[in-house]
């Protein structure tokens, strides 16, 4: 799809980071997103840097009612929606039917999809201070495809819940049908990237592109689920990811699967722990003075190594892969979990 609105976004006023954020983004839109960022621009154009960051940052929260291009079309998306019988749909006049639609749901006809606008207003995630990170942007894997009849390929974003949840064409239909093919099978990998930034040189990592979009949509899932609503799912993720020097995408997509077997504990919280078990020792109870002699930092990560902890790299936190009951219990001594 053309790229229409790159070159007008990028001579906006802004800071030279702004510039190089919206390059980067701009460079690896899917299909799907160019078709809503052109949707988006027709309807209030950003009058600054900041104002199109936060434009691309909303791209999802638009509804694209994929190939369907007219009126006529979007009268024949109602109908299907409302699940008239078929013996009726003849007598409905479906240029009207769709026109009644856009009242109903607001938005704009490109490149054959219907984009209807978001019912209320975007949140704005960018103040123009702090540039977001990739954890704000949802998404798992970015797919470039290439066909004979477009060579230099289109981008498809991972996960689409289109294909699984048979909502209409999404970013892979989407995808396919700019590149003028039937099935991924017809397309050529050209490039890939993945959100999570150990997971390099994903183009060689499969011989088939169904596994890898089968991956791409599996991390995405569980990215989206986050451990059914954990708190520290994406910083157990993250350390994981360390522990286990993950760099491929599919054990990355095991690790996310099964993170209730990793232990995670700040460093501070495991101190306090040691501390207070080391506070009913007989010798803990003679007071400050004995219990200024005794070096508690030192012990508890000679513990946590016992324990087979490993320090995340930014030092915070300690973690390690559960072993099974009966290995945890010959350990023996302090157990902090």
């Amino acid at each position: 799809m053309e790229r229409s609105h790159d070159e007008m976004i990028l001579r906006l006023p802004g800071t030279a980071s702004e510039k190089q954020w919206l390059t980067d983004h701009l460079e690896a839109l899917s299909v799907r997103e160019r078709i809503v960022l052109s949707a988006a621009m027709a309807r209030e154009p950003p009058q600054d840097m900041a104002g199109a960051v936060n434009c691309l940052l909303t791209l999802d929260e638009y509804e694209v009612r994929g190939l369907v291009g007219s009126y006529e079309a979007l009268g024949g998306l109602f109908l299907s929606e409302q699940c008239v019988p078929q013996d009726q749909r003849a007598y409905f006049d479906m240029n009207a039917l769709g026109q009644t639609y856009e009242d109903q749901h607001p938005g704009l006809f490109i490149s054959n999809c219907y984009v209807e606008y978001p019912t209320r207003q975007p949140v704005i995630a960018y103040d123009g201070h702090d540039l977001p990170g990739s954890e704000a942007e949802g998404w798992s894997v970015r797919l470039k495809l290439a066909s004979e009849a477009v060579p230099d390929g289109a981008w498809v974003k991972l996960p689409d819940y289109n294909e699984i949840n048979d909502g209409g064409p999404g970013e892979i239909r989407l995808a396919l049908d700019e590149l003028r093919v039937k099935t991924v099978q017809d397309c050529t990998l050209l490039d890939a990237r993945c959100i999570l930034p150990c997971i390099q040189n994903l183009t060689s990592q499969y011989d088939d592109l169904a596994d890898l979009i089968y991956d791409g949509q599996n991390l995405g899932f569980l990215l989206d689920e986050r451990g059914q609503g954990s708190p520290d799912f994406l910083e157990r993720f993250a350390a994981a990811l360390e522990l286990e020097s993950c760099c491929r995408l599919n054990d990355a997509v095991n690790i996310a699967g099964d993170l209730s077997g990793y232990d995670l504990i700040s460093r501070d919280k495991f101190l306090d722990k040691v501390t207070e078990e080391l506070s009913k020792q007989e010798w803990a109870k003679g007071g400050d003075a004995v219990k200024g002699c005794f070096d508690y930092a030192a012990y508890a990560a000679a513990l946590a190594e016992q324990q087979g902890y490993q320090t995340t790299g930014d030092g915070l936190n300690y973690i390690r892969k559960r072993d099974p009951p009966m290995l945890e219990q010959q350990r023996g001594g302090m157990t902090m979990q």
